[in-house]
């Protein structure tokens, strides 16, 4: 393939994938299909989406194995995030790309919430196990997204909920991820 039709092809898997995530907010968490689609079952529903993901990068890369054991990495991981049922419930190597998607961590709620229970958690007084235990730095560093985040929605009147910033995230944490992974080829 030559360098325009790899970048093209990317381009079209990253929309593919772009367009699974973004159905984050519209099926309710990946909970519920989307209005206006056929009632059917919320699983099929998103596998299906992620098969067509597949399928499209083994057409497109049949004979470029490398690109599309990477693309297919990708999907995995994608895959991952739909199946997880948890916020933020990216894979630890999107969260690397992507620092900010732990703001979006429970254990910053338990802290606010129940500071005795993650107190006996991040002690190791209970079988309970978090993603991660945030110190004060962390700490300051989500508290400073998320002012910027209100200040954004009420000067623009977005009337955003935190499931929309949470996917709005997630949708930057994907262009990362691309631009991390497939540099030499955008």
């Amino acid at each position: 393939m030559r360098a325009n039709e790899i970048r093209t092809s990317m381009k079209t898997v990253y929309g593919m994938l772009w367009d699974i995530l973004a159905l984050y907010e519209k099926t309710d968490c990946y909970n519920r299909v989307p209005k206006g689609e056929p009632e059917v079952d919320i699983w099929d529903y998103m596998g299906d989406k992620i098969l067509e993901a597949r399928r499209t990068i083994d057409m497109i890369f049949l004979g470029e194995e490398v690109l599309r054991e990477k693309l297919i990495q990708v999907v995995d991981e994608t895959e991952q995030f739909v199946r997880r049922y948890e916020k933020p419930g990216v894979v630890k190597r999107w969260k690397q790309i992507n620092p900010q998607m732990l703001f979006f961590e429970c254990a910053f709620v338990l802290m606010e919430t129940s500071p005795d229970v993650y107190k006996k958690i991040s002690w190791g007084l209970s079988d309970l196990k978090l993603a991660c235990y945030p110190d004060e730095t962390l700490v300051k560093a989500r508290r400073r997204y998320f002012a910027a985040a209100k200040k954004k929605i009420e000067e623009g009147n977005l009337q955003y909920t935190e499931n929309r910033i949470f996917q709005n995230e997630l949708l930057r944490t994907l262009t990362l991820v691309f631009e991390n992974d497939f540099k030499e080829y955008l």
